[in-house]
């Protein structure tokens, strides 16, 4: 567990040659650390419904929980994302190696990770959340039909009325949109990966997934990302040329190919006030020192809210 301290920004693609050269200057850092992280969004399959009762107050939440692993295949090493990448231009199609679709047995390192919404407050001077990770590795493997272990039984499930349905559409369709969708995509559905049936077995199904693709620095205690991210390109022309190279086709997220920047500080325990308050004033000197170039700012806490909606 770890309280996280935060603020973001962007920039335009044309300036990012400037902010880059900016940041090794003030860290030193002449060769950033890269990034190249997979993650699948997930959300739990049994979603509680507490009865209401008038004066009590449920305690029990749920969240969506997003399990991160690397990419590190040779189309990831070549991605260069000082160019621009343009949907027509054959030169930048950006293709990956299929995670859960291989037959020999592939050790990977997922991190699956819970946060909690971002502390409220008018005097907030920056984000400040509490995220929970646990590590684990895991040997991936297909699962026949015959060898996948039963669930566990369920309570029989409770009859969702008109209205339950709508709000559940209405949720689903919140949380997809602008990415790529998993119905389609053959490695996530209607296979018998192991990892995808250990969460399958924990509770919670595939809703979502996204590759980022960045650098990152770090000054002091401060880390500093700066990223584009990829979803998978549904188009009948991504499909036709994942046939032929037997891969996945990603495009951005943001066809614009503005850079994503986030700063933030991890704090160990969120009652440390003294480390949070140190912390806190160190991302506000960043954000004095940067206000030329780009403009950090904190984040909407309501866009970083992972609790899944409960229903009346």
């Amino acid at each position: 567990m770890v309280h996280q301290l935060s603020l973001v920004s962007s920039i335009p693609h044309s300036k990012y040659v400037q902010t880059i050269s900016t940041l090794q200057a003030m860290t030193g850092l002449l060769r950033p650390q890269p990034i190249s992280t997979y993650t699948l969004v997930t959300k739990p399959t049994y979603v509680f419904k507490p009865k209401f009762e008038p004066g009590k107050v449920n305690q029990i939440e749920q969240y969506y929980m997003k399990c991160i692993t690397t990419w590190d295949d040779d189309s990831g090493r070549n991605l260069d994302i000082a160019k621009p990448i343009i949907g027509a231009d054959e030169n930048s199609i950006v293709l990956v190696d299929r995670l859960f679709s291989g037959n020999e047995e592939v050790e990977r390192t997922w991190t699956l990770q819970i946060s909690d919404i971002p502390i409220a407050g008018k005097n907030q001077v920056c984000s400040a959340q509490t995220i929970y990770e646990s590590t684990l590795i895991h040997v991936h493997a297909r699962i026949n039909e015959e060898q996948a272990p039963s669930p566990p039984p369920a309570e029989p499930p409770v009859p969702e009325s008109k209205e339950d349905i709508e709000m559940k559409d209405n949720e689903d369709t919140t949380m997809t949109k602008g990415s790529s969708n998993i119905s389609n995509d053959p490695d996530l559905v209607g296979r018998k990966d192991s990892f995808l049936l250990f969460l399958d077995n924990l509770g919670y199904g595939v809703v979502n997934q996204y590759w980022i693709k960045g650098i990152r620095f770090f000054h002091g205690d401060i880390v500093i990302e700066i990223f584009k991210i990829f979803i998978r390109d549904d188009s009948h022309a991504a499909a036709a040329q994942e046939q032929q190279h037997q891969k996945i086709k990603l495009k951005l997220l943001d066809e614009s190919n503005t850079f994503q920047i986030r700063t933030y500080i991890n704090i160990p325990k969120s009652t440390d006030i003294e480390q949070i308050s140190q912390g806190s004033k160190e991302l506000l000197k960043l954000q004095d020192f940067l206000k030329n170039l780009f403009k950090l700012e904190i984040p909407d806490r309501m866009f970083m809210d992972s609790r899944v909606p409960l229903k009346r």
